[in-house]
């Protein structure tokens, strides 16, 4: 999938947060605990790491089968990290159903998927609204390429190219978040509004004129300093 890919796939106490970013502190370790047993959970996140394993030396037979012993009892890291191996086999259908089965339960990385399916067309019928509802969840729940792909819509849509806007009133805020995250198509697009209009944003020199400075400083970054070539 060109521009969109999945990144991330990473239960319980410290790490209840970072797993399941839709679940906090102790409310979410009782749902948890009623939701797996304790050695149940423990032998999910064994499987998952086996596979998460298996999948980074190249072994996708050996990926699949720990996966997937833990994505269908419910594991969402095992269903989203299932799905993208399962995408990248052109088993789509399949893949988006993982997806959308972590998705279902909070995750942010089964709803960039989602949105990535809808996108490409891949496993369900191509529909870039449905893909931008996916993206948009998962982007406010901070996930990093979903927050890219909005802003490279929002950049296509005022460019003519993408005849769909996600949210026009929510242009500006996920280009900014974006432009956070130094993507230099949208502080670039961020420039431009700022100084001539678009995206329902204000003229303003200034902010025109700091969003500038820092595209010219991405820019410097991405050639390499000359003067270090030296």
């Amino acid at each position: 999938m060109p521009l969109f890919t999945p990144v991330v796939w990473r239960m319980v106490s410290q790490n209840c947060e970072s797993k399941f970013p839709f679940m906090r502190g102790m409310a979410a370790a009782a749902l948890l605990a009623g939701m797996f047993p304790a050695a149940s959970l423990a032998a999910l996140e064994d499987d998952y790491q086996r596979g998460e394993t298996a999948y980074r030396s190249g072994d996708m037979v050996g990926a699949m089968a720990a996966l997937r012993r833990a994505a269908d009892q419910g594991h969402a890291p095992s269903q989203v990290l299932l799905g993208d191996i399962l995408d990248r086999a052109e088993f789509d259908e399949e893949a988006l159903a993982y997806y959308r089965k972590a998705a279902e339960q909070g995750s942010p990385a089964g709803a960039f998927g989602v949105g990535s399916m809808y996108l490409a067309g891949e496993g369900v019928k191509k529909d870039p609204q449905q893909a931008y509802f996916w993206f948009t969840r998962a982007a406010e729940k901070n996930h990093a390429s979903a927050i890219i792909g909005l802003a490279n819509a929002y950049i296509g849509a005022e460019q003519g190219a993408n005849p769909v806007w996600p949210d026009k009133a929510r242009a500006a805020e996920w280009l900014r978040k974006a432009a956070e995250a130094d993507y230099l198509p949208a502080v670039e697009a961020l420039a431009q509004a700022y100084r001539a209009g678009g995206f329902g944003i204000a003229q303003d020199a200034t902010l025109s004129e700091r969003y500038a400075a820092q595209a010219a400083a991405l820019k410097k970054k991405q050639r390499g300093d000359p003067r270090k070539k030296k």
